[in-house]
């Protein structure tokens, strides 16, 4: 298995994203794709998306 590090910088845009998303806010259909990306990649990014994803649906 394969480790996958991100960069500092990287790794606060992609927290940036998901803080918006998990507020309701606009983001954008290029800033999705990058999301959906690293959240293949790595499942750090794919479990706060998804706690991202609920806390915006109040689950």
């Amino acid at each position: 298995m394969t480790i996958r590090m991100l960069t500092t910088d990287t790794r606060r845009r992609i927290e940036a994203i998901i803080d918006r998303i998990a507020h309701g806010h606009h983001v954008s259909l290029e800033e999705r794709i990058q999301l959906q990306k690293y959240s293949t990649r790595i499942p750090f990014v794919a479990g706060k998306l998804s706690q991202a994803l609920r806390k915006r649906d109040g689950s």
